[in-house]
This record gives structure tokens, sequence and C-alpha cells, in this order.
């Protein structure tokens, strides 16, 4: 276990867990149609891009609820002095409930304890609004527009960056 806060722990993701995982990309089809053009992912798909990012030195991982110990997210990123959020991904059915924040909370103090200087991430801005708006409000701060390819698609984004203690 990489980490822990009331009600869930993330670890890494295992082989065992690529099913559950798929089910977290399927619940969000808004986010795989803006992102991939796909309405649905496969086992396969997962697999490759725990691979591949496993290669350039991303940790995978996934957010299990404690109670019934089920896979409700997947959150992505590379420590460094610069900690890279990739992707924090919340099953549908448990969005709008405050886990986002109380997740992205307990990676923050992760990444502290790991002498990390600051977090960044990049956010796709013609997707969802309430998505920047979500990253504006935990203190991260914009720093320029980028292009970003995601499976092949160029997506429009902007770096943010928040600074750490």
């Amino acid at each position: 276990m990489l980490f822990k806060s009331r009600g869930f722990y993330v670890d890494l993701v295992e082989n065992k867990d690529v099913d559950e995982i798929a089910n977290v990309y399927n619940s969000n089809k808004r986010f795989l149609l803006s992102h991939m053009n796909k309405e649905k992912i496969t086992n396969e798909w997962i697999l490759q891009e725990l691979e591949s990012m496993k290669e350039v030195g991303f940790y995978s991982c996934k957010i299990v609820d404690r109670s019934s110990e089920r896979i409700i997210g997947v959150l992505d990123f590379k420590v460094g002095q610069e900690t890279y959020l990739s992707l924090l991904m919340i099953h549908y059915d448990y969005k709008g409930k405050g886990l986002g924040k109380l997740i992205y909370q307990s990676f923050e103090k992760y990444a502290e304890s790991l002498e990390s200087k600051c977090i960044r991430i990049d956010v796709v801005t013609d997707y969802d609004n309430s998505v920047l708006d979500f990253w504006i409000k935990n203190g991260f701060i914009k720093y320029n527009d980028v292009e970003l390819n995601w499976t092949g698609k160029i997506l429009p984004a902007v770096t943010m960056k928040k600074g750490l203690k």
C-alpha cells in the first residue's frame, strides 16, 4: 500500500486488477469519447497502458474502497522534485461525493512525504470545465497552454502546478 485515508487506500495495480480498472475507465464514457474517440476500452488496452506507463517511470495505481475492497478509481503519477500527476479518475458511480478531493489531498501528503517540491498536472480544456475548476479549487495555478497526444488524439490542454511545503 502506498498511502491511505478515510475510507480508501491506494496501491499499485496488479494484473489481477485489470477487469476492475477497465470498469473504472468504461464507467466514464464521456472521458473516453473526448480523449480517445472510443466508447469502451479493453483489458488488452489496459495491459498495454500499464506496460507503457511502467517503461517511462510512472506508478499506475488503484484506488480501493476499504469497506468493499472494490477498485473505485485510478491514479497514475511519476515522483520527482516535480511530481507529475497524469491521471486521477474515479468510477462514475462515486463522482460528486467529495472523494476526488479526499484522494487528491491524501496524494498531496504522499508527494510531500517523498520530498516533492510541487505537483504538475495537464488538464484537457475542451472536455469538462468542472475538471479545471476542481484543480483550481485545490490550489493549482495555470502555467501554459499545451497540446497532449492521448493515444494518438491531439487534445488542447493547460499545464498547472501547485507548490508543496
